[in-house]
């Protein structure tokens, strides 16, 4: 496996670098970044962005590389989702509740947002 990079002096978030070093991975992964760019649903510039640990990806750009890939945000941290469902369940929340809450709630953003692209769109 080639070597994963190293933080460089411009960087300033764990979870930033957390991140680059994961999308290095799953890059490996999936055949190197020309195969695997088009699967995060990402722009190229901002995939760059994102892989030297700079910029600022908001939860919703890390939920849609996320789901592009078929996995969670926990996962493509490289978190286990054993552990979230531990730490979720210390707060009296459970995990596969919070889950399906979620994802209903995202289908129905969806809808909402298709049904006003269509309304926007002439006739």
């Amino acid at each position: 496996m080639p070597p994963v990079r190293k933080p460089t002096a411009i960087d300033n978030s764990i979870l930033n670098e957390m991140l680059a070093i994961r999308l290095q991975q799953l890059e490996i992964e999936n055949g190197g970044m020309e195969a695997f760019l088009p699967k995060t649903g990402l722009a190229r510039g901002t995939y760059y962005q994102v892989l030297r640990g700079i910029g600022n990806p908001t939860l919703k750009t890390l939920d849609r590389i996320a789901s592009s890939l078929n996995l969670s945000v926990l996962e493509l941290l490289g978190f286990d989702i054993d552990d979230a469902r531990r730490a979720v369940k210390k707060s009296g929340v459970s995990y596969d509740d919070l889950a399906s809450a979620l994802l209903k709630r995202n289908e129905a953003d969806r809808r909402v947002a298709r049904q006003t692209r269509s309304r926007k769109l002439p006739g």
